[in-house]
């Protein structure tokens, strides 16, 4: 029998006993027990998808390697660990996006939503009043969470307590933490919270003054590294589109696999280092 037929047939054997693996332990949870049995947590009953991607390219990659041909198998199992690492991780990776971009607008608009609460602290109205005027006042992304500030406070939170919950939404939001830690120093020692605000508001303006200039310092870095990251594939299609049968073993042959397969992990590990090099904090 040759390697495809081999594959073919540890692939179709090896689905075929976890489908109906699977099936059979489905038949048997379902069955009413006569007697207690341990509670059993929820995620030893139901795998995730990139447990399932696992299971199955470890059961048509291992025999594979193991009796047939070991560069084909390690592929696969290679590409059933990155798919599954993918699918666990994509959507706490996702969220984390999410939440890092809406810091960013809410940190983009919170100076200028600062300059108006000082213009309304200076007239002499309370914490509550301000942050009610605000709900209908300050751009967007910032006014809905100051309408849910101004929700719970209506339910009867106190002002420090509801802002303090927007700082647990938001932990990365620091321009906030500042802002709340204002208002808790100024409650507790009775300093005057305009002139603490005022002086937030300054160190943030120095802090944007200094991070555009960063931005603008490390701008030709930037391009550079995705000049480099971009290179090997416009020089890889300008060979292939001048001489097909030179580029054409790297997509036939099992060494061209493991040089591409190479190539993708370094252009991956140089991206991300050039990526967090040029992350500067303030």
């Amino acid at each position: 029998m040759n390697s495809l037929g081999l594959f073919t047939a540890l692939g179709a054997g090896t689905l075929s006993a976890g489908l109906i693996g699977g099936v059979l332990v489905s038949i048997f949870l379902s069955r009413p027990s006569p007697i207690k049995t341990p509670v059993v947590p929820e995620k030893f009953k139901r795998l995730r998808p990139g447990q399932w991607v696992l299971l199955l390219g470890a059961g048509v990659g291992l025999p594979l390697a193991a009796f047939a041909d070991p560069f084909s198998g390690a592929i696969i199992i290679f590409l059933a660990v990155a798919v599954g690492y993918g699918l666990q991780k994509g959507p706490a990776l996702r969220q984390r996006m999410d939440l890092k971009k809406k810091t960013l607008q809410l940190a983009e608009v919170f100076p200028q939503t600062l300059g108006m609460a000082i213009q309304a602290l200076k007239t002499g109205q309370t914490m509550p009043q301000v942050l009610d005027y605000l709900s209908h006042e300050c751009p967007p992304p910032l006014k809905g969470e100051l309408v849910q500030i101004c929700a719970e406070m209506d339910l009867g939170a106190p002002a420090e307590q509801a802002l303090f919950r927007m700082q647990e939404r938001y932990p990365n939001f620091s321009e906030w933490a500042q802002f709340v830690e204002s208002y808790k120093i100024s409650r507790q020692t009775g300093a005057n919270l305009t002139h603490l605000l005022e002086v937030l508001l300054e160190g943030l303006e120095e802090k944007n003054r200094i991070l555009r200039k960063m931005e603008s310092a490390t701008a030709q870095a930037k391009l550079s590294g995705w000049m480099m990251g971009l290179l090997p594939v416009i020089l890889g299609t300008v060979i292939f589109c001048m001489d097909p049968s030179m580029m054409m073993p790297l997509f036939t042959e099992k060494a061209g696999w493991a040089i591409l397969l190479l190539a993708v992990v370094l252009e991956s590990i140089g991206f991300l280092w050039i990526r967090q090099l040029l992350q500067l904090e303030v």
